[in-house]
C-alpha cells in the first residue's frame, strides 16, 4: 500500500494557498483505483527534517512530489502515476 503524506494542511497561518485538500487526494486515489494510507503532517519541524522547503507539500512513498503549490485532483493524479 502506498503512503501519501500531506504537509501544511493544518498551517496555523490559515492562508488558502497552504492547503492541499484531502478530498482531492482521496478523489485522485479513487479515480486511479489506488489504495494508500493518507497522512496529514502539521509539524513544521518534521517537514524541515524531511527536506520539505515550501508548504504545502505532497510526499508519496517518501519522495517529495510537490512543494509550495495547492494541487487539484487532476494534478495529484499525475503525480501519483509518476514512477
Amino acid at each position: 500500500m502506498r503512503k501519501v503524506e500531506v504537509f501544511g494542511t493544518g498551517c496555523r497561518m490559515g492562508c488558502s494557498t497552504c492547503k492541499i485538500a484531502l478530498d482531492d487526494i482521496n478523489q485522485a486515489l479513487a479515480e486511479l483505483g489506488l489504495e494508500a494510507r493518507v497522512i496529514r503532517v502539521d509539524d513544521i519541524g518534521e517537514a524541515q527534517a524531511r527536506g520539505v522547503r515550501k508548504l504545502p507539500a505532497l510526499v508519496v512513498d517518501g519522495t517529495i512530489k510537490s512543494e509550495g503549490k495547492s494541487l487539484t485532483a487532476g494534478e495529484i493524479k499525475v503525480l501519483l502515476q509518476e514512477g
